[in-house]
C-alpha cells in the first residue's frame, strides 16, 4: 500500500471527501459506484463492478489471443493479460 500524505477529516454526517487528485488518477466522475471492504488494516474503496470489467477485459484479449498468428502480437497480448491479471489480486 502506497501512503499518499492526504489526511482527510470525516464530517458531522460520516462522510470523508476523496481527494480530486485520487480521484483522476482512478478515473472516478461524479456518480461513479464505489464499493468498499474493511479489512485487518483499515478500509479498501475500489470501484464498483470493476472486478467484472477486468475479467471481460481478458476474455477479450483471450479472444484476440485465438485470431492473431504472429508470435510478437501474442507474445504482447499475453503480457497484458499477466498484467491485468495480476491487478485483480486483491
Amino acid at each position: 500500500m502506497k501512503a499518499l500524505g492526504i489526511v482527510r477529516r470525516i464530517d458531522h454526517l460520516g462522510r470523508i471527501t476523496i481527494p480530486m487528485e485520487v480521484r483522476r488518477v482512478h478515473g472516478w466522475e461524479t456518480g461513479t459506484p464505489i464499493e468498499m471492504f474493511a479489512t485487518e488494516k483499515g478500509l479498501v474503496l475500489r470501484e464498483y463492478g470493476a472486478e467484472q470489467k477486468k475479467h471481460a477485459v481478458i476474455e477479450g484479449l483471450k479472444a484476440l489471443a485465438d485470431m492473431v498468428d504472429d508470435d510478437t502480437a501474442l507474445a504482447i497480448i499475453g503480457d497484458i493479460m499477466e498484467y491485468v491479471k495480476g491487478e485483480t489480486k486483491s
